[in-house]
Parts: structure tokens; sequence; C-alpha cells
């Protein structure tokens, strides 16, 4: 057996978040309790009860997170000793941490405790939404091992592990991975979620578009987006979130400030500012919005072709071929994509040459038109 040191040392394996911060009580948190109706993810037969959830709150009254007090069968047959736990989550309800009794360690086959590598799985194991352990049934996972006479007396007691899943739960504990995963990943989850929905003041909301963490900025963009879609106080945010966002939040942001924004010109000019600022891979989002709306201004095209001059080859062909779509063309447009046919890059001249081609130009436009396909024409 471990001694009383070695306890202390498995036990701190989850306590040291605490110390970076990590957990979901803090110092000056306030805490309420709450009813949560639930199903025992390990025994889903047995009708839903109701759990005390204890939900954290910071100093400015914000979710900040929640715990559960449970216990649970770590066993196929119910027939070994329940645990008890205490699971942690943070106010979106990712899984945190856990806590147990010191004197009632998590233990595997034959009473062996965890030790602390195994706690450490564990806590990775937990942490990974992704984990087939969310996929696949218990019986791909653990199989039944003989019958055993003294099968009472076996805690934690899991079948033989295939070798497929074999780094998705902790050695000789595949049954407690897989009850633990789903008490930390399951049900509860969108339950847990849905108190924070409720507690989602504009200012939590703005403190969360703001934030660093992609996870808070995805969960406070799709609240908007469905709770509260014509709310301009957002705007400026969600227009950060569309610079600095990947693929689905800029498709979030452009689905929310197209609700959200009240003055249809002065959105375009900041979407035409944003285009200039984004990845490449997502400027065309933009011009795919724009294509897709009907009697786009004409402040709007004119604005796209003011930049074209600032951007490469790509974004300036996707613009030209955006200005044919609508079929729009006008003395500014002209005099734009005319200033490209003296671009230090061949490519983008030659394909604003291929579309003044076809437009009605004035004579000093043709004439310049003329004279670069004249010095050019080998290239052409």
């Amino acid at each position: 057996m471990p001694s009383a040191t070695s306890a202390t040392k498995l036990l701190s394996v989850f306590l040291v978040a605490g110390a970076l911060g990590l957990i979901a009580a803090r110092a000056g948190d306030t805490t309420a309790i709450v009813e949560v109706e639930l199903s025992d993810p390990v025994s889903p037969t047995v009708p839903p009860r109701v759990y005390r959830v204890t939900q954290f709150h910071d100093e400015k009254g914000f979710p900040a997170g929640y715990s559960l007090s449970f216990t649970t069968h770590v066993c196929l047959d119910e027939q070994c000793r329940m645990v008890k736990l205490t699971m942690y989550w943070d106010a979106l309800g990712y899984y945190q941490r856990l806590e147990y009794p010191a004197d009632m360690p998590l233990t595997k086959k034959k009473h062996v405790p965890f030790s602390a590598a195994d706690y450490a799985k564990l806590d990775q194991i937990l942490k990974d939404r992704d984990s087939i352990l969310g996929t696949h049934p218990l019986e791909i996972l653990v199989t039944p091992a003989p019958e055993m006479p003294d099968m009472p007396e076996i805690d934690g007691w899991s079948g033989a592990t295939p070798q497929t899943v074999k780094d998705a739960v902790v050695d000789d504990a595949a049954y407690t991975s897989w009850a633990m995963w789903r008490w930390a990943n399951g049900e509860i989850v969108q339950k847990l979620q849905g108190l924070t929905e409720q507690r989602c003041a504009p200012r939590y909301l703005r403190q969360l578009l703001q934030s660093k963490d992609r996870r808070e900025v995805d969960f406070a963009l799709r609240h908007v987006v469905r709770h509260l879609p014509a709310d301009e106080q957002f705007v400026d945010d969600v227009f950060s979130i569309l610079e600095t966002g990947d693929r689905e939040h800029v498709s979030l942001a452009l689905k929310f400030l197209h609700g959200a924004a009240q003055d249809r010109r002065r959105l375009h000019q900041r979407l035409i500012e944003s285009y200039c600022r984004l990845s490449g891979n997502y400027r065309p989002m933009i011009l795919d919005y724009f294509a897709a709306q009907p009697d786009l201004p004409a402040e709007t095209l004119e604005g796209l072709t003011g930049v074209l001059d600032r951007l490469p080859f790509f974004q300036v062909h996707l613009i030209l071929r955006l200005l044919d779509a609508k079929g729009f063309f006008s003395a500014r447009v002209e005099a734009d994509v005319a200033g490209l046919l003296d671009h230090r890059e061949f490519f983008i001249a030659r394909r604003a040459s291929e579309y003044l081609i076809k437009q009605p130009l004035a004579t000093d436009t043709k004439r310049k038109l003329d004279a670069f396909r004249e010095q050019h024409r080998q290239r052409l």
C-alpha cells in the first residue's frame, strides 16, 4: 500500500490545477446550488434523478464554473465498491478536474490504487472531448473476464482492453475511464451550458467575445447569433472576431453582422476594410457575402475596386469576377482598374487589361490600354 506521502502526491496531480488558477472555484467566488436532472451515464436505463450542482460566480457575478459530487460504479456488474467523486467544469461546461476522498483513491484491478501516471492519464482522457469513449460502446472497450469466485472483492474491475483502444483508457481501468468520461462530457455539458446562458448579461458576453480563449469566443458568438441577432451593441466585438477568427468564426460573424448592423453602407465599408486585413484564405467569404446580396450599392462595388492596388493577384481576380457577375461598371471602377495597368506584377496588370477590354472605355483609358497591349503583345 502507498505511504501517506505517496497518497498526497497522487492527490496533488489534480489539486495542483488550483495553484495554476485553472479550477472553477477561486478566491472571491460566490456559489449557488441549482438542481439539475440527469441520467446516470453508467446506468442509462435507470430513471433520471435530480442532482445538486454547485454554481460558482466570480467577483463580477459572472459564471465561473460548476461542480457536482456523486457516487458511481466502476465495474460492469455493479458488485464492486462505489466511488465518491467531485467533478469540476468551467463556465462553458468543459471538464477541469476531479477530487476524491484521500482515503478512497480510484483503483484498478485487484484493488491496485491509481498511480500518479494513471491520474495524469485519466485527466488527459477526461479533457479530450473528441475521445473515442464518446462514440464507442462499452462492449468494444471492455471484454468481460471469466467468472471469478471473489468478484465482489474486486474494485475497478475491467476486462481485456483491445489494443486499438488502449491509448484511450487507463491501463486495467477501461470501465472506469469510460464511466468517468461519460460523467465529464456527457449529458451534463449541455445542462451546464444552459445554466450559463441563463446568466449571459451583455457585459459577460462582451467579455467572452473579447477573450483570447477560442472556446469562450465560440460560445458567446453562437449565443448572440441565436438569441441576440439584431443587437448592435456587439457589432464592434464581432468585427474583431471576423478579422482574427478561423473559418467557422468568420462565417458566424458575417451572419450576425448582416442582421445586427443597421446601416448597410457602413457595414459594407467596414467589411471592405476587414477584407484587406483578413487572411487570404478567408477573404473570399466576404466576397461570397457580397455576391449573395441583391441590389448591392454602387458604393460597395466601387469600394472594392478602391482597394485593388493593395491586394494579391487572386483577390484582384475575384473582385473583377464579382463586378462581371453584378454587371457593374462606372467611371470610378474604370479609373481604379486602369491604374492596375501600371502594377509592378505583370499578371495583375494583364488581368486588369482582360477586364477593361470588355468595357466601354473613355478615350484616355482606351489609349492607355492599347499601349499596354502593344507593349506586352508577346505575353498576352
